[in-house]
């Protein structure tokens, strides 16, 4: 379908939707991004090729490569060759019956096996067909079937958005402007998905059509401007050199005089650039003849007919073949030469009125009228000027104008309050997403408290119950320690002493090896009370004397690295002594251990001590929970005594007993 200002100019109400859509944003805008082509093989490739279309084997091509993929059953692939050709053509506006059969077989045979989105582009090729002829109930009946279909990706978008696009041009062509604004509504909704570089300069050049169509020729010329900055941005030739039409024509009705610098200027680009699409070449070719005309150059003016007359013929459309009809009734007329109208009143025109074609109905009457006019036929001439003025009235061109602005108006009105609504909505919003943010961050930071509480309440239980375990344990163990010392001088020195009295004094050496038995246990017993020599020795020689003793009265070995510098008073060193000498206790009655290491280090803020074993391991926080667990907690409060912390960790392959002791300051 042509997009141009005099042949599209449905799209004169879209862009009013667009001011008043574009103020009322609320729901997140879904994209779809054109997918990659892929690695295409070189015979596809080639047909993909737009440039190739032109081409004389072209179609040859497409053939001996759309039956060789129907022969092998690659039926999605023939899909694909199929829609890339069917938009060549409809973009050429080469539609031949052998092709169009091809079209209608394929969808006759595979179109119900593939996806939809798959074959979308058999409803725009037969609607775009029966436009180029005229036949819009038609291509009407094809378009309404594209719309049916919900989008889901980039191609049911841009086929549903064309879709649209079309309905609106063809109820605007047979005067259904309701209907054509609707649409166009539509057609916008789903443009605003296609992320593609053309969508603004289409929305500019809706612009500038309403403009023009109020006679507002200065922003008609400024809209159609910035859209052709958006075309040329895109790299979209084809729509620049529309837009460039679209503009001479605003100059002609506006008697501008940079008009022939325009025809020249676009007439000699367009050459430049190599495009070789025949309607756009028709178009551009037939401004520059009228302006020859106009010079007077009638030698070069008919040269150039001569030269786009078969392309004309090729092309058989209606819009093509109204324009070129239009620049040679000026050329004849200027010339001098007979007009045929019997082929427009009799032919032409009828077919027109029966199709509802009143956009180009106009351009033939008004040509009859001129030729009337320069024939000196009055009666004539008035007829076809009341003619004009009827299809005029038919296609509602002044009423549209009117309602065109009554539409800006009500939009621009609507537009302030969306704008305010939409305001006031997002404050209110905000509002309450701020109101609970703040909920949510005080009930987080309740929580956390109480939570805290909880855990340091349940903490002070813990370690209340802890304190009173171990300060009931300490009185046991006080309990079984005299036990203990009253059993040992009962059992060993008292029966020793009862026997060197009652026993026979000649035998003195007897006598003596008692009295250093009683020694020995006495000695024994003191060193179990407290290490006498500790103050004399120190700490790290009473620990090796330790280690030595607990290796040689069990099967055990337990190895020592001391650098200790000296730096705990008395009283600390004794109670470290008692952890070390606790722990390895431990290790010895309960963890089933080969060996031990015993580590002292000394740095600069504070002293380390390990004692680290090999044995099974148990659960600490359950045993520290526990009933027997004095020995833990006697090592956990001696080292807090000190100033220390102690970390007990343990596994299956061993227990570590961590101390951390801060140096005094």
């Amino acid at each position: 379908m042509p997009a141009r200002l005099l042949q599209n100019s449905s799209f004169i109400v879209l862009c009013l939707f667009l001011l008043f859509a574009s103020c009322t944003k609320q729901e997140p805008i879904t994209y779809y991004k054109k997918p990659a082509t892929g690695k295409l093989d070189p015979t596809f490739a080639w047909l993909y090729e737009l440039n190739n279309s032109y081409k004389p084997n072209f179609t040859v091509v497409f053939y001996k490569y759309y039956n060789q993929l129907i022969k092998e059953n690659k039926i999605e692939k023939a899909a694909r060759v199929l829609e890339v050709v069917c938009s060549r053509k409809a973009r050429n506006l080469s539609y031949d019956t052998e092709f169009t059969n091809t079209v209608k077989t394929f969808a006759a045979k595979y179109k119900a096996k593939l996806p939809v989105n798959k074959t979308l582009f058999i409803n725009t090729f037969f609607s775009d067909l029966y436009e180029a002829k005229g036949e819009y109930k038609t291509a009407i009946s094809y378009a309404l079937k594209t719309i049916e279909v919900e989008v889901t990706d980039y191609t049911s978008c841009k086929e549903k958005a064309f879709a649209y696009s079309d309905l609106a041009f063809y109820f605007f062509t047979i005067g259904n402007q309701n209907l054509a604004v609707k649409y166009n509504f539509k057609a916008l909704e789903l443009y605003k998905k296609l992320d593609t570089a053309s969508g603004p300069g289409t929305v500019y050049s809706n612009l500038a059509s309403i403009y023009y169509s109020y006679n507002d020729y200065s922003n008609a010329l400024l809209y159609y401007d910035k859209a052709l900055k958006c075309y040329k941005k895109g790299n979209d030739l084809d729509n620049t050199f529309i837009a460039l039409e679209n503009k001479i024509i605003v100059y002609q009705d506006s008697k501008n005089d940079k008009l022939n610098a325009l025809v020249d200027s676009t007439y000699h680009a367009f050459n430049r650039s190599k495009i070789q699409s025949d309607d756009i070449k028709i178009y551009i070719y037939c401004f520059y003849i009228t302006k020859l005309i106009k010079e007077n150059k009638l030698q070069e003016a008919k040269k150039i007919i001569n030269e786009i007359e078969p392309i004309v013929q090729k092309i058989n459309n209606i819009y093509t073949d109204t324009e070129f009809d239009g620049v040679l009734f000026d050329y004849k007329i200027k010339n001098n030469e007979k007009i045929d109208t019997k082929l427009l009143v009799k032919k032409l025109i009828p077919h027109l009125i029966k199709n509802k074609n009143y956009q180009r109905l106009q351009t033939y009457y008004l040509a009859l009228k001129d030729y009337a006019i320069k024939k000196q036929d009055y009666k004539s001439a008035l007829m076809y000027e009341e003619k004009l003025n009827e299809t005029r009235n038919l296609l509602g061109n002044n009423q549209n104008s009117n309602k065109v602005i009554e539409l800006d108006k009500k939009y621009q009105t609507e537009k302030k309050t969306q704008q305010i609504a939409t305001q006031e909505k997002e404050i209110a919003t905000k509002n309450a997403t701020i109101a609970w943010l703040a909920f949510l961050l005080l009930a987080v930071f309740i929580i956390v408290v109480i939570y805290q509480n909880r855990q340091k309440q349940k903490k002070l239980q813990q370690d209340n119950l802890s304190a009173q375990l171990y300060t009931k344990q300490l009185l046991e163990k006080v309990e079984e320690e005299r036990k203990r010392i009253a059993s040992d001088l009962h059992d060993s020195v008292s029966h020793e002493l009862l026997g060197l009295k009652n026993g026979n004094n000649a035998n003195q050496q007897a006598s003596n090896q008692k009295i250093d038995a009683i020694i020995n246990d006495i000695r024994s017993i003191s060193r179990n009370l407290h290490p006498i020599m500790f103050d004399k020795i120190g700490l790290k020689a009473s620990v090796e004397q330790l280690l030595e003793r607990a290796q040689s009265v069990n099967d055990f070995m337990v190895t020592a690295e001391i650098e200790y510098q000296g730096s705990l008073d008395n009283s600390d060193e004794l109670q470290l002594y008692r952890i070390i000498q606790e722990a390895l206790s431990n290790v010895i009655k309960y963890a089933e251990a080969m060996a031990a290491k015993i580590t002292i280090s000394e740095k600069e803020k504070a002293i380390y001590v390990e004692i680290k074993d090999n044995g099974k391991g148990f659960h600490v926080q359950e045993i520290v929970n526990g009933s027997h667990s004095f020995g833990l907690h006697n090592i956990i409060e001696r080292s807090r005594a000190i100033g220390g912390e102690a970390n007990i960790t343990s596994t299956k392959n061993g227990t570590t007993v961590a101390i951390e002791i801060k140096k005094k300051q």
